[in-house]
């Protein structure tokens, strides 16, 4: 069946499976969204404790804050940049449908996730390399402590009967297109693409980890749409898997690398749009911080990165078969899937037709490109 893309954009992305449940759909801004209070009834969590900008959610062992007018949230303590704000209408404080189903569903329940395979191969990806340095400061350059600990995590990996592939295993430049092609030649496999960052002032620090943005989606900190944002990608396929995937490497690396938390966002870089597996990008830190760059230069602390891959591996694996992780801390962000409650219908529906003029002019043009498709092929 073919939905009309719309759908894509502005409100819930997939069709969800099971019974649909009695979820309170508000809109607002011309986008989906459910109460708080819903989120909590339906994850079994505790009832929310709402302050004049803020909230919080807690049970046994889980918790979800954030504030409103933010597109930032923390599930279990570790930072997740959401789709879209949090936002408050008549009295109750709202979370997008998308962020439903595209980041609190896969994260609190990844062993719900559909068609998620088991891990047998790890390609892992150097950034940059050849003429390439990437980012550079005074104590080295991206490209040699990427490729460092890559190596260093082959050799962990290997160890524990993981098949590893290298998108490069030396100082050569690989076009990115060539690094995507080449993890599509493992369907039962995992992407994980290792860089460090570099900030114009030298004063940002910390780690993040981007995931693919989902469809209609803006990507990291936009806050509007652009026509690139529309289209359709290899890496839309894996949207829960890729976010299952993040939450266990970013978790793990802020146990293992202890660096400030710069949250898990959202991006369509070549190597992980491009792509069909699940697969993610991770920053190790600033190379041009004065406390970043003295610990990527360590050794300890790039056999530190190596071993929380490593840890994020086996997390992600335990997490999407709905095992607890048995040589692992118990997790601060993977939950593994106990609820049998089916995912809620949360979809409604919603014409291109009436969008508001507000919006950026390029959806407003694929709006239309978009029902007219419909109108020609009759679905």
């Amino acid at each position: 069946m073919r939905f009309p893309a719309l759908i894509f954009l502005c409100v819930l992305l997939i069709p969800l499976e099971g019974i649909a449940s009695a979820w309170n759909v508000v809109m607002h801004g011309n986008r989906r969204h459910v109460p708080i209070e819903d989120v909590a009834r339906f994850y079994k969590l505790g009832t929310p404790v709402k302050g004049e900008k803020e909230f919080r959610i807690e049970s046994p062992g889980r918790s979800i804050r954030g504030k409103l007018g933010t597109r930032e949230v923390f599930i279990n303590n570790v930072k997740y940049i959401l789709c879209f704000p949090i936002v408050k209408k008549g009295g109750s404080i709202l979370i997008s449908a998308m962020d439903v189903t595209k980041i609190l569903e896969p994260v609190l329940r990844p062993g719900k996730i559909k068609n998620a395979g088991p891990v047998r191969t790890v390609v892992l990806d150097a950034g940059h390399g050849g003429h390439d340095s990437g980012a550079t400061g005074r104590r080295g350059m991206e490209k040699e402590a990427a490729l460092d600990v890559v190596l260093r995590a082959k050799r962990l990996l290997e160890a524990q009967g993981y098949t590893v592939r290298l998108t490069r295993s030396r100082d050569v430049f690989v076009p990115l297109e060539q690094r995507a092609a080449y993890a599509n030649r493992f369907p039962d496999a995992i992407f994980v693409s290792v860089h460090f960052n570099k900030s114009s002032k030298g004063t940002a620090s910390g780690i993040e980890t981007f995931a693919l943005a989902p469809r209609g989606v803006p990507s990291m900190d936009e806050q509007n749409f652009s026509y690139s944002d529309l289209k359709q990608h290899p890496g839309h396929a894996r949207d829960p898997e890729n976010i299952a995937l993040a939450t266990a490497l970013h978790s793990s690396m802020l146990r293992k690398m202890r660096l400030y938390d710069r949250g898990i966002k959202r991006a369509r870089f070549a190597v992980i749009r491009n792509i069909r597996i699940p697969g993610v990008l991770l920053e190790g830190g600033f190379m041009n911080h004065p406390l970043d760059s003295q610990l990527i230069a360590s050794s300890s602390f790039r056999d530190s990165f190596a071993k929380a891959i490593l840890e994020g591996v086996n997390r992600y694996s335990s997490a999407i078969s709905g095992r607890s992780a048995t040589s692992s801390p118990a997790p601060s962000a993977v939950a593994t899937a106990t609820d049998a409650t089916s995912v809620p219908d949360i979809r409604r529906e919603f014409s291109p037709i009436r969008m508001s003029t507000t919006l950026n002019e390029a959806v407003q043009r694929a709006s239309e490109t978009f029902k007219k498709e419909i109108e020609t092929n009759g679905n």
